[in-house]
Formats: structure tokens, C-alpha cells, sequence
């Protein structure tokens, strides 16, 4: 539950969005960079209302066992912008996601960008993060500050103010729902062809979305703070 200074924050944090916005979301949104992390797993039922089968009325309907997540997962973390993936890391088994390992993929997305995306980090990227303490450790912080990336400030606890969570992650997980993967590799291919066959204004999309839910915020939270 949010305290009252988290419900100030995403607050203030929201004005400072639009504040920087403007009259210039399709200039703003090209500058953007986000980031956040993800368990991929080899096989994820389907919701159950999703798997409900339709039957006449004087049939019964076909018994179905409970099936349950596949224990083999990895950890995705992906780099991603209003054109599409600048880069996706697969978190090696057995590795533990610190702020050194975080901090190299910071160097290797600032990369991306140089190869991917000319003349993006000349006009200046706008780099939005959560607060993850691999995000806030301070070999990460140097990290960023080297990439030459400009933050900006993401509120805690505000999934529905993270692109990366309400777009990107809530779409690919409802696609990949049901799909049983044999291994590792072809779960990550099928993670990228997901990406690769969608068009620009689908990421432009995800990142546009985010000024109309920062209006929404400030009209919650400000009422609520107000009384």
C-alpha cells in the first residue's frame, strides 16, 4: 500500500513529466530510453478464463487438471525505445543480478545506442529506470553517469507509470501464455520474434501512453491529497 509521501511523490513526479513534455510528446518519446527486468519461463498456463472451453448446454464440460508454472525461468532485461529492443540480457543461471553486472549492461546498452540509433545520443537520451537497488547501487549510478544519459525520475511502487510493465511485459506475457518451450533457447527466440514483428508505433505507443496515465495520476492523487 502506498504511503502518503509515495502517493506525493508519483504526484510531483507526474507534473514534472508533462512539465517536460509540453507541446513536444513525439520529440520527447524519441529521446527515450527505458529499462526494467522480467522472468521469462519455458512454459506459463494460460488464465483460466482463457482456457474455458464452450459446450452446449446438456454437455458437461472436459475435466481439466491444474498445471502449474514451469520451474525454469530466466531473467530478462530489456533496453527499449520508441523504434523498438535496443538490447535483451538473459541473467546467465546461477548469476546473481548486482549492481556490477547491471552497471556492464548499462556500457552495453549506451553501445546499442551508438549502433542502433545514429545521432540519438548527440540530442540526448532520457533515461527512465525504477528504483530497483540494482538501479541505485552506486557502481550502477557511476555506471549511468558515464553513458552520459540523463534520469528521469521514476516514482516507487508505480507499475502503471513503467512502460516497460504496462506495455512491453503485460503484451509479451499474454502472447507467450499457453506456449511450452523445450528449452532455453527456443523460449528466448520466441521472446525476440515477438519484438521483431512488431512495427515502431507499437514502442512509440508504449511510451505516448505514459502522458495520458501521468494526467490520470494527478487527477487520483491529487485529489486524494487535497482531502
Amino acid at each position: 500500500m502506498l504511503t502518503p509521501f509515495d502517493k506525493q511523490r508519483r504526484l510531483q513526479t507526474s507534473k514534472d513529466f508533462l512539465e517536460l513534455v509540453g507541446d513536444n510528446i513525439d520529440e520527447i518519446c524519441d529521446l527515450i530510453v527505458t529499462v526494467d527486468e522480467t522472468w521469462v519461463r519455458q512454459y506459463d498456463p494460460e488464465s483460466k478464463q482463457k482456457s474455458m472451453q464452450w459446450t452446449k448446454k446438456e454437455e458437461r464440460p472436459p475435466k481439466k487438471f491444474k498445471v502449474q508454472k514451469s520451474a525454469s525461468k530466466l531473467m530478462a532485461t530489456i533496453f527499449w525505445d520508441s523504434e523498438g529492443v535496443l538490447l535483451i540480457d538473459y541473467l546467465p543461471k546461477g548469476t546473481t543480478m548486482n549492481g556490477q553486472y547491471y552497471a556492464n549492461l548499462l556500457a552495453q546498452a549506451r553501445e546499442a545506442v551508438v549502433q542502433k540509433r545514429r545521432g540519438k545520443l548527440s540530442r540526448g537520451v532520457l533515461f527512465l529506470q525504477d528504483n530497483a537497488s540494482v538501479h541505485t547501487a552506486r557502481v550502477s549510478r557511476q555506471a549511468l553517469k558515464d553513458t552520459g544519459f540523463s534520469e528521469i525520475d521514476d516514482p516507487p511502487y508505480s507499475p502503471d507509470l513503467a512502460p516497460s510493465d504496462y506495455s512491453l511485459f503485460s503484451n509479451l506475457k499474454k502472447e507467450l501464455r499457453g506456449r511450452r518451450f523445450v528449452d532455453d533457447n527456443q523460449m528466448k527466440m520466441a521472446v525476440e520474434s515477438r519484438f521483431d514483428c512488431r512495427e515502431k508505433k507499437y514502442f512509440l505507443g508504449g511510451l505516448k501512453a505514459l502522458y495520458t496515465r501521468c494526467e490520470k495520476c494527478i487527477s487520483l492523487e491529487g485529489d486524494y491529497i487535497q482531502k
